[in-house]
Parts: structure tokens; C-alpha cells; sequence
């Protein structure tokens, strides 16, 4: 058996082991949403001089903008997509199995940290090089030890001080902290179910709206436990027959109408969470009969979110590096090639960052810290 068939194999094993269907559609959801934030930050692209200010009338430069406008307008909120799914899929795998806090542990780190710690260095002798060349680091600005030093604990957002070095991570850097209160208070949420998940929505929310200025972690919590209730209602005696259907259906209506009434503000309370909400829903019930073309396809891009997420950063850096100060960027980049050139560069460093890295060392970390036993449990490739 070859690489490729051995690690297969080994995510056959893991899922049989944990009792617990890989979520592939759900997953898919999570790379679309990858390729969003793609769109978001092309505006750094239109970001010149060391005041690092977009350009005036940016949004009109955005090549195709008449049709990839909700992209670049709204493709922020892919962020609160990612720890939506992220909550619905933890209380999918976690919730009522029992798993050490070795193994859950282990499996975090080995899942998360190395393509984290690869892509901060990568950033880190990249900005190195802006400051050789043009004097000061594009993007963002706060190149110092402590910034780096946070980032290295994958603490860069849990007081907020500011985006540094690879800066998407930070909602990575939130989604860890939640994980350790997640982990912390299974017990409850086995013993109360949806009433204590929902309790941790809204308390998070209401720490949001009171601190969220300070923290992103609060932000975060709400959206991970919204998505842990949407779990926990769909698998309890409450999901069969009837009810979940009108569930969905209820959900979506609110969080469209939601939406429609209050805008922006709406989507973030209620509209997102109510919309996707009910997508997942769906998503996991058609789950065993979705066609196989699709289910491989949803599994492909789950497998590259991360990379997606955290390469398009310094793919970006080093394409302006590549370019500055020769060329300016803002004005190459209204070209549709080179919105289709980043694309391709950020997928397929992904993919080659996916089979040759993120895999090898997930499998690697998780035989030497925790062993077989520990990584046969955990049936979330995405989480």
C-alpha cells in the first residue's frame, strides 16, 4: 500500500473506531468558506506604503467585482462559519464518547500546530526581507518579540493587540481557547444537554457584546457553542422524525428574516448562525446518501481548508515582495489573471502543504505523544 492508500486507511480506522461518520458535506462547507477569505483579503493587495492604507475607491479596482462582490464585501464572515462548524462538529464527535484528555490534546496539537509554526516562520524571514528591501513590513506592522512570542503559544488574539506577522491565525489562536472550555465542561453538556449549550451561547455572546472589544475569544465561544446545540439537538431524541425538519425550516426563516430586518447587525446575532445553522442540518442528514463524486469532493476541500487559511497569507507576501517596489501591486492586481494566479498558488500550496506536511506530521505527533490507541478516536479530519 502506498502513502496516499496507508493514510486512507488510517482515516477508515479512526472514523470505524470512534463510532462516529466523517461529516464530509459539513467539511466541504468549511473549504468553501476557506476560498472566501481568499476574496476578503485580496484587498491587501491594494494596501501601499508603510501607513499600509487601501488605496481610495479599492472595492471598484477588485477585478469582477459586478459578480464576486458578496466575496470581497462579506467573505469576513467565514471566520464565524469556521467556529460554527467547528462547535457542530466537536459535540458531533466528543459529546456522550469516551476520549482521554491525552488523546484530545494530542490530536489538537498534532492537527493544528506544525503547519502553524511552519507558516509563522515562513512570514517571519519573508517580513525580514520586506524590511531588507523596502524598509518596512506590508500588511501588518507589528513585527516585535512580543507579537511573535503569542504567536508562537497560539495566543495572538486573546487580548487584543493587534494583527502580526501571519495574521489569520488569530481566529485560530480564539478557537483554542474555546476548545479548553469546551473540553472542561463536557460533563454538563452530557448531563444537561441542548439547555447547557445554549446557556453557553448566550453567555458567551453577552460577554462579547460587553468585552468582545478586548477579546475575540467571546466572539468565538458563542458561535462554537451555537454550533455544539445544533449537534446535540439533531442526535438527541429530539432529532427523529418530524422534528428536525421543522427545526431547519424554523431556523432558516428567523435567520433570514433576521437578516432582512436589521442588516449586518442581524446577520451577526442570529442570521448566520440560524441560516448555516440549518444548512448543516441538512448537510449531516443527507450525510449517507449523498452521490461518492461529492462526498470525495466535499472531503478534498475539508482536507485543504487549513492550508488554504494559513498559506494565502505569505503566498501574498511574497508575491508583493516579488513585485514591489518595482511594480505597484494595486495596479497589476485589478488584472483577472492575477486574481486567478493568487487562487491557484494558495490551492495548490495547500494540497502539496496537505499530502507532503499537515498529514505526515499529524500522523508522526500523534504515534509519538499519544500513540495509535489515542489518534484511532478522533474522527474529525477538519477539527
Amino acid at each position: 500500500m502506498d502513502g496516499r492508500g496507508a493514510a486512507q486507511g488510517t482515516a477508515r480506522m479512526e472514523r470505524a473506531a470512534a463510532n462516529r461518520p466523517y461529516l464530509s458535506l459539513v467539511d466541504g462547507v468549511r473549504g468553501i468558506a476557506a476560498l472566501s477569505v481568499l476574496f476578503y483579503h485580496y484587498v491587501h493587495f491594494f494596501m501601499s506604503g508603510s501607513d499600509r492604507r487601501k488605496v481610495p475607491g479599492y472595492l471598484d479596482l477588485f477585478p469582477a467585482r459586478e459578480v464576486l462582490w458578496p466575496a470581497y464585501e462579506w467573505g469576513y464572515f467565514a471566520v464565524q462559519v469556521f467556529w460554527l462548524i467547528s462547535g457542530f462538529v466537536f459535540a458531533h464527535v466528543y459529546y456522550g464518547h469516551r476520549v482521554g484528555t491525552r488523546s484530545f490534546v494530542v490530536n489538537r496539537i498534532a492537527r493544528l500546530y506544525p503547519l502553524h509554526l511552519l507558516t509563522l516562520l515562513v512570514v517571519t524571514v519573508l517580513q525580514f526581507v520586506a524590511l531588507h528591501r523596502l524598509g518596512y513590513t506590508p500588511i501588518y506592522g507589528k513585527f516585535d518579540w512580543q507579537h511573535f512570542v503569542a504567536q508562537l503559544f497560539m495566543a495572538s488574539d486573546w487580548i487584543r493587540t493587534g494583527l502580526s506577522f501571519n495574521g489569520p491565525v488569530w481566529s485560530v489562536s480564539v478557537e483554542i481557547a474555546i476548545y479548553a472550555v469546551f473540553w472542561l465542561t463536557r460533563g454538563f453538556a452530557r448531563r444537561f444537554g441542548a439547555f447547557f449549550t445554549i446557556g453557553m451561547a448566550l453567555g458567551f455572546a453577552w460577554a462579547d457584546h460587553k468585552w468582545g472589544a478586548h477579546s475575540g475569544v467571546f466572539s468565538c465561544g458563542s458561535y462554537f457553542f451555537a454550533g455544539c446545540t445544533l449537534s446535540v439537538l439533531r442526535e438527541g431524541r429530539m432529532g427523529q422524525g418530524w422534528f428536525l425538519p421543522v427545526l431547519g425550516t424554523l431556523l432558516f426563516a428567523a435567520g433570514l428574516a433576521v437578516t432582512l430586518q436589521w442588516g449586518v447587525w442581524g446577520w451577526r446575532a442570529f442570521g448566520l448562525t440560524g441560516m448555516f445553522g440549518a444548512l448543516f442540518l441538512l448537510l449531516a442528514q443527507w450525510q449517507n446518501r449523498a452521490p461518492a463524486w461529492l462526498d470525495r469532493g466535499c472531503e478534498w476541500l475539508g482536507e485543504n481548508t487549513y492550508g488554504v487559511y494559513l498559506w494565502h497569507f505569505p503566498i501574498q507576501l511574497a508575491m508583493m515582495l516579488v513585485l514591489m517596489p518595482a511594480i505597484k501591486t494595486q495596479e497589476i492586481a485589478q488584472n483577472g489573471w492575477f486574481l486567478v494566479l493568487f487562487f491557484v498558488l494558495a490551492v495548490a500550496m495547500a494540497r502539496i502543504s496537505y499530502v507532503w506536511f499537515e498529514r505526515p506530521m499529524r500522523d508522526f505527533l500523534r504515534e509519538r505523544l499519544g500513540g495509535s490507541r489515542h489518534a484511532a478516536r478522533d474522527a474529525a479530519k477538519g477539527g
